[in-house]
C-alpha cells in the first residue's frame, strides 16, 4: 500500500474549490438557468449556515444532489438540495424525528422528509431554520461529533457508485 501525503497550501486550496465549483457547475448546465441559479443560492445560504460541514455532491437517477452533514458518508447527511428538472426540495434524512408544528415536511416514509422550497426566502424563515438547526444537532448527537477536521465547508464529489 502506497501512502501519497499532498502539502495543502493556499494557492492549492483555492484550484482545488475552484475545479469542485466548476464541476457543480457542470453538473447543472442541463437544468434551466432559474434552477441553477437557484441551486447555487440554496447551496450559498446553507453552506453560511452549516459550518463547519463536508459538502457531499453527485448524481443519482432522477436528480442532482447536494448534501451537508458531519461524515463523508452520504446517509450521514442532515439536510440535502436535491435539484429536480421543475423545482428543488431539501431532504431531511431524519425528518420524520424532526418537531414541525407549522407542518411544512413532506413525505410518509419511515425516516426521510423534505421540504417544497419555491424561493430563497422560503428557507430563510424562523420555522426552516429551526427544522434545519434541530435536524443538524440530532446528526451531531447521533454521530457523536468531537469535532470537525477544518473549520468551513469541505466539497468532495462523489463519482459513480460503490458496488
Amino acid at each position: 500500500m502506497i501512502f501519497v501525503f499532498v502539502r495543502v497550501t493556499s494557492l492549492s486550496k483555492r484550484i482545488l474549490m475552484e475545479n469542485h465549483e466548476k464541476q457543480i457547475a457542470d453538473f447543472l448546465k442541463p437544468y434551466s438557468e432559474k434552477i441553477q441559479s437557484f441551486a447555487q443560492s440554496l447551496r450559498t445560504n446553507l453552506k453560511k449556515q452549516t459550518k463547519p460541514a463536508y459538502e457531499l455532491v453527485g448524481l443519482s437517477a432522477q436528480s442532482f444532489n447536494i448534501g451537508y452533514g458531519f461524515t463523508t458518508k452520504a446517509w450521514d447527511c442532515y439536510c440535502a438540495i436535491i435539484v429536480y428538472r421543475k423545482h428543488i426540495n431539501i431532504s431531511l434524512p431524519s425528518g420524520a424525528s424532526l418537531s414541525d408544528p407549522d407542518r411544512l415536511l413532506h413525505g410518509t416514509g419511515s425516516r426521510v422528509r423534505h421540504l417544497k422550497i419555491k424561493e430563497l426566502k422560503d428557507i430563510r424563515t424562523t420555522a426552516v431554520r429551526k427544522l434545519l438547526n434541530e435536524a443538524r444537532q440530532n446528526a451531531f448527537d447521533l454521530l457523536e461529533v468531537k469535532e470537525m477536521d477544518h473549520a468551513g465547508v469541505f466539497t468532495i464529489i462523489k463519482t459513480g457508485n460503490k458496488k
